[in-house]
């Protein structure tokens, strides 16, 4: 059974960003991608539910770190599901470097009927015997926003070809790119991120044109929110 799966890697060309470390949104994507891999080990990749008319969400996202590492710099990626609930599950994740861990993260789940729009019992997805390994690679629980986010207003975004996934809408990843591209350069990597968190509230389609709002929250993190035209949060953000 494979519980837990592991994939060693490099932090290619193609994965930094201007301070030559893994780029932040590419340690959510890394995290994205392994998963893709290791669920229809599992029997619950996307092709598996989709002959089920199911479909994996993600909702929420966190990601601890430690240290980015650099350019050309040898890695290994794992992940593992935590012993799933009713209708959500979370996945853990790690990228580490001769055992010490780099990045740490963890994601939300939840798996969506298509024909009724009902969630899935997560639980019977998993195949028999599946015993989910007790490790928390972020033991600590998502936060919680304020729900009626008042904050200053920043910057816009408009969603672009590029940001759509095979679903038809903005992909997780490309939410993440849109908030590293909202700042400058320097102050983005001046910034010093140990904790970065995303929740998805509602989905975006291309054309659309998301508002940015930003506060500063009493942990001493900057808090975002990006509003669709309709007033609806996209998403949530909080950057630490």
């Amino acid at each position: 059974m494979y519980e837990k799966y592991e994939q060693s890697t490099i932090v290619y060309p193609s994965l930094m960003d201007s301070s030559g470390r893994l780029s932040i949104p590419d340690c959510f994507s890394l995290f994205m991608d392994i998963a893709s891999v290791h669920a229809p080990l599992l029997g619950c990749g996307t092709e598996d539910l989709a002959k089920q008319n199911l479909f994996w969400l993600t909702v929420r996202s966190k990601i601890k770190i430690i240290r980015r590492p650099y350019l050309m710099e040898k890695i290994v990626l794992s992940t593992w599901p935590e012993p799933p609930e009713e209708t959500r599950s979370v996945r853990d994740y790690a990228i580490t470097q001769d055992g010490n861990p780099l990045v740490l993260g963890k994601t939300l789940w939840a798996v969506l009927n298509m024909k009724t729009h009902r969630l899935h019992r997560v639980a019977e997805l998993y195949p028999e015997g599946f015993e989910a390994i007790p490790d928390l690679a972020v033991p600590e629980p998502f936060m919680q926003f304020d729900k009626q986010f008042e904050g200053e207003e920043f910057a816009s975004y408009t969603v672009r070809s590029s940001d759509i996934d095979f679903g038809g809408h903005m992909n997780n990843i490309a939410y993440i790119r849109a908030i590293a591209g909202l700042f400058p350069a320097k102050e983005w990597q001046d910034m010093e991120l140990s904790d970065v968190e995303i929740h998805y509230k509602n989905a975006c389609f291309e054309g659309d044109v998301l508002t940015f709002q930003k506060k500063a929250a009493g942990d001493g993190s900057l808090q975002l929110a990006a509003f669709l035209p309709n007033g609806k949060i996209a998403i949530y953000a909080s950057l630490k």
